[in-house]
């Protein structure tokens, strides 16, 4: 990778992303932008790097690292496949496959599923939806995209002898042992920050961007973390690059941006426009923030961020990076794209 403008810098506007409609722009979504080395330094920032930010579902990998410790310690990490280490991160579609290794997760635990706390929802995959519609008279937990997430919450407790109920609760020893890890990685104490309910139930915590930044540059292999955690991050990297399907879903961009690169680049969504990046090549560490919360920009966004470092972007990710916008005729009427004046 060579990237596209020097390093360090910080760029003091937001990035902007217009949606445009014939050649008149329609939509416009800011995005905060933080890049770090391990050590904190910033190396590419847009707008304000220090907004405290809720990075929801995209910290799911530095949540899983708990997890990933504990299978450590009792020996038991070897038992599971990638796809069962990659689903602990999972933002997923519902599909039958997600379902499926999440159900096999809680099975190798002898936990039943009605211990998971997060509610049920249909799946995100509209196929899938209209075939659970058909057979399903109301969709059940393990449905939920945040299941895996919380089958590992359920797993880390088994595992180290906590009680089950409650788990989801910030102030229980699953929660703490996570936020004990993200604190660490993040260089600052999550808990000095607001934080709150997430959407499946799970406590949603918040730091600074450029702190999130750190944690996965960290989490990428760009700085000094003991050999066991070290070891936990390359775990959940390789499992996410070699089930990446797992992580999302079909139509989805994470799932497809964690194939492309196979190890090399390691991205996680959140909700309301969030996405987390770990340049494990390079030992970098990203996060990004819509200010409006616009999924759509985050990606385009995301594209941004991997085009500056130099990353070369294959034609499968431009439905992602450069979006057109089409009628229901499906003839292209517009497009989303960055603004030239924020590019560099």
């Amino acid at each position: 990778m060579h990237p596209r403008t020097r390093t360090p810098q910080h760029f003091e506007m937001p990035l902007q992303i217009d949606v445009i409609r014939g050649e008149a722009v329609e939509s416009r979504h800011l995005v905060d932008i933080a890049l770090s080395d391990g050590q904190g330094r910033l190396m590419l920032g847009y707008g304000d790097v220090e907004a405290v930010v809720f990075p929801r579902s995209a910290i799911k990998p530095l949540q899983a690292l708990a997890v990933v410790e504990a299978l450590q310690e009792a020996g038991q990490l070897e038992q599971l496949s990638d796809q069962e280490i990659a689903v602990l991160c999972a933002s997923h579609n519902g599909e039958q496959q997600h379902v499926d290794i999440v159900g096999r997760l809680l099975e190798r635990f002898d936990i039943p599923q009605d211990r998971l706390a997060c509610g049920a929802h249909w799946s995100l995959h509209q196929p899938t939806l209209i075939s659970q519609a058909r057979s399903l008279n109301s969709p059940e937990k393990i449905h939920n995209n945040c299941s895996g997430k919380h089958a590992g919450m359920l797993v880390l407790a088994h595992l180290c002898g906590y009680e089950a109920a409650n788990y989801a609760d910030w102030q229980h020893p699953v929660q703490r042992r996570m936020i004990r890890i993200m604190s660490q990685l993040a260089s600052c104490d999550i808990l000095s920050y607001p934080h709150g309910i997430d959407g499946c139930g799970a406590p949603a915590f918040s730091a600074p961007l450029q702190a999130w930044a750190r944690a996965f540059a960290l989490f990428a292999g760009g700085g000094t973390l003991d050999d066991e955690l070290a070891a936990g991050c390359r775990t959940l990297s390789q499992a996410i690059a070699k089930a990446p399907f797992m992580i999302a879903g079909s139509g989805r961009c994470c799932s497809a941006v964690n194939q492309a690169f196979a190890g090399e680049i390691t991205v996680k969504v959140g909700a309301e426009g969030v996405y987390s990046v770990a340049v494990n090549s390079l030992g970098l560490g990203g996060m990004l923030k819509v200010r409006d919360g616009n999924v759509r920009a985050a990606e385009v966004g995301l594209g941004h961020l991997l085009s500056m470092l130099g990353v070369s972007l294959p034609d499968t990710l431009s439905a992602f990076f450069v979006p057109t916008l089409k009628n229901w005729a499906g003839d292209e009427i517009g497009r989303i794209a960055v603004n030239i004046a924020t590019q560099n």
